[in-house]
């Protein structure tokens, strides 16, 4: 039975990659080094690196704590001006919650991550939110969602992820876990194939079809 639908949060419920993307390109060209929407979607979104890694691969001299420091400011004024939800987002939330008990897990910092819930107003039907500081290791590892899974007590058996990467999709399947992939426009031609299933809209994420999952083999 599930009893559990797990959400990932940029590019899946928030259209923020783009905004993180637009706070990186600011604060790097600030400093002399460009980054395009590619290199990013590369780094950050398909092998879930971060700017420590980007400055060393593309030998870089950057003050990585300034960068993310200076990235965290701009991305916030992006949030306040610029943040819309994924199509759908609001939607599937308000459709499954009162049927499901729902979470989040995302590899982003709790500031970060919560400005864009709060912002969104989602925050009150999420039983329990992980970020980056929840767990040693991200996605494509298992533990953010098997630590979500221990808090509140249920087996991963019991969950179903909704997920737009391949590094959320690879945790899910490390995680035993179901999964259902939305993919979106960083994340389209990467290779999802492990995800339980492939949808193209949020809007075809029904309670029916989380109760159908339990019959497929994880």
């Amino acid at each position: 039975m599930i009893t559990t639908v797990i959400f990932d949060l940029d590019g899946l419920l928030a259209d923020s990659e783009t905004l993180h993307c637009k706070a990186y390109q600011d604060t790097l060209g600030s400093l002399g080094v460009t980054i395009s929407e590619a290199e990013y979607a590369e780094f950050w979104i398909r092998r879930g690196l971060g700017i420590n890694e980007f400055a060393d691969i593309c030998d870089a001299e950057l003050d990585t704590k300034e960068v993310r420091r200076r990235k965290a400011i701009r991305f916030q004024e992006l949030v306040d001006t610029a943040l819309v939800p994924m199509p759908g987002a609001l939607d599937v939330v308000q459709r499954l919650h009162g049927h499901k008990r729902l979470a989040l897990a995302t590899g982003s910092y709790a500031a970060d991550a919560m400005a864009i819930i709060d912002r969104l107003d989602l925050t009150k039907n999420f039983e329990y939110i992980a970020t980056k500081e929840s767990t040693p290791r991200l996605k494509p590892h298992p533990d953010p969602w098997l630590h979500v899974a221990e808090q509140l007590d249920v087996t991963p058996a019991e969950c179903v992820i909704l997920e737009d990467a391949q590094k959320g999709i690879l945790a899910a399947v490390a995680a035993g876990m179901r999964s259902i992939c939305i993919p979106n426009r960083f994340t389209r031609n990467t290779d999802l194939s492990q995800a339980t299933i492939r949808l193209e809209h949020l809007d075809e994420v029904t309670l029916e079809l989380i109760d159908s999952l339990a019959d497929h083999a994880i």
